[in-house]
């Protein structure tokens, strides 16, 4: 289907319109597309966690540029081979590199709890339990810190991080890359304890934590956070 609006206007994608209409309309996560056009530029390296099936993959490797990079981080193997699909359907954008793994805080195996639709999977965590068990897998588990430290994989200028309640185990696999490398981080939170989480690791590490929203206003993390929250951490000047 060729996208009809918004940052992927005019690429075409491997879509299923039962659950992905919003894709082929351009409207899926306006707030994230306006982060990404506004503050990813050419040259960049993006790393895309939670790649899905390839959208906002294709959306950084469009503002990246050819001199630029995408590494697409993607457990759920349906996914995968429908993200392979779509890089190559996009062959002319820039390089892109798919890694099949949940991003976690160190190199394992993990659970990865089958969704009700291909973007709701997400990382087995005890503290997270739902209520109603749900089918899992056996995924490989990477952190990023090991992966550009020992694996040699290119620092990140931008992170974008959207794995559906997984995040802190995200979070805290990339410390030394939070501390040292100073990447903007595009990321949705998923219940609070995830957003506190996140407020106090980013914030130990000098980053700027602000609302996904028009003008990036800050999030005051000394008040009630909410449950579910978009954030744009802008790293120490």
């Amino acid at each position: 289907m060729e996208i009809t609006a918004g940052g992927l206007r005019g690429l075409s994608l491997y879509l299923d319109l039962t659950q992905e209409k919003d894709y082929w309309l351009g409207v899926y996560e306006p707030e994230l597309q306006m982060a990404i056009q506004e503050l990813v530029h050419a040259g960049q390296v993006a790393y895309d966690i939670g790649a899905n099936v390839g959208y906002i993959t294709l959306m950084l490797a469009r503002r990246v540029g050819p001199q630029g990079k995408v590494i697409a981080l993607e457990p759920f193997p349906q996914n995968v081979q429908r993200l392979r699909q779509n890089i190559a359907a996009n062959a002319h954008l820039a390089p892109i590199e798919v890694v099949a793994a949940a991003v976690v805080e160190t190199n394992r195996s993990v659970p990865f709890w089958v969704g009700l639709s291909d973007d709701t999977g997400r990382v087995g965590d005890p503290s997270l339990e739902e209520p109603t068990p749900r089918e899992s897998i056996l995924v490989e588990g990477v952190a990023l810190d090991e992966l550009v430290y020992k694996q040699g994989y290119p620092k990140p200028d931008v992170v974008k991080i959207d794995i559906e309640g997984g995040e802190v185990l995200a979070l805290q696999g990339m410390k030394r890359l939070l501390h040292e490398a100073h990447p903007l981080l595009l990321l949705e939170t998923h219940n609070r304890a995830c957003t506190e989480t996140a407020c106090t690791l980013l914030t130990q590490a000098g980053y700027r934590i602000s609302r996904m929203q028009k003008g990036y206003p800050a999030l005051n993390c000394q008040q009630e956070l909410p449950r579910r929250v978009y954030l744009v951490a802008f790293p120490p000047k």
